[in-house]
């Protein structure tokens, strides 16, 4: 029981770093097309402020209570339960795909928050409650909370947890719901104004990657094991 938790730390060390380091292995072709992604997103700040008018606009009991669901979606809590609950009962019982589907939630929850926590404090952007304005930065910093608005927290733990998760089983409806989820969480913090357009699009963006990587990296795994 040790080795394997052992392990799967190894495991956990070697995703992160592989998933840190593909910039560094693209192509030309692919950093072209990481050039047009990069200011594809620095041209939709421009939708940050109308986006936040929207959102401020349809408050509502309706609304309160769906983007209410959604926040609770994006907390923490609900990863490491899940991560704890399949993880654990894997390795009492002796059941791989269970103990791996935890790992699975874990990893991309740590390297996803990983690069967000550090996004945050690198950019130090305010919250739009705090009414600085979509283009007001505070670079370098570690806090308050008020301007680490960029990514998106939540956002990236909802992003994170689906991709795992519609990974399970290879089907469309079932993807489609657990994206769906992620993607209140998304709209809900703009409606909450927590955050911006921009800051759930990144942290979308962020734990979407994260999660196909150690898809990824487990299906290359399972393959050479067979």
């Amino acid at each position: 029981m040790v080795k394997k938790i052992k392990d799967d730390f190894v495991e956990l060390y070697k995703n992160a770093a592989s998933y840190y380091s593909i910039p560094f292995k693209w192509s030309r072709k692919q950093w072209q097309q990481a050039i047009i992604i990069i200011f594809s997103f620095l041209i939709l700040f421009l939708a940050d402020e109308p986006m936040r008018t929207f959102f401020s606009g349809i408050h509502n009991k309706y609304f309160d209570s769906i983007f209410s669901f959604a926040h609770w979606y994006g907390k923490p809590a609900l990863t490491i339960t899940v991560f704890a609950v399949l993880y654990m009962f894997g390795l009492v019982v002796g059941d791989e795909k269970s103990r791996m589907a935890g790992w699975k939630i874990f990893q991309a929850f740590i390297i996803s928050g990983i690069l967000v926590t550090a996004i945050k404090s690198l950019f130090g952007r305010w919250r739009p409650y705090t009414e600085h304005g979509s283009f007001d930065f505070v670079f370098l910093t570690t806090g308050p909370n008020a301007h680490l608005s960029l990514p998106s927290g939540d956002a990236a733990v909802a992003f994170a947890f689906s991709t795992i998760v519609a990974g399970f089983i290879d089907n469309k409806l079932w993807k489609v719901f657990w994206f769906s989820l992620a993607a209140l969480t998304l709209f809900g913090r703009i409606y909450h104004d927590q955050h911006w357009l921009t800051d759930v699009t990144m942290a979308a963006f962020i734990s979407v990657s994260a999660g196909l990587h150690i898809n990824k990296q487990a299906q290359i795994k399972n393959i050479h094991n067979e």
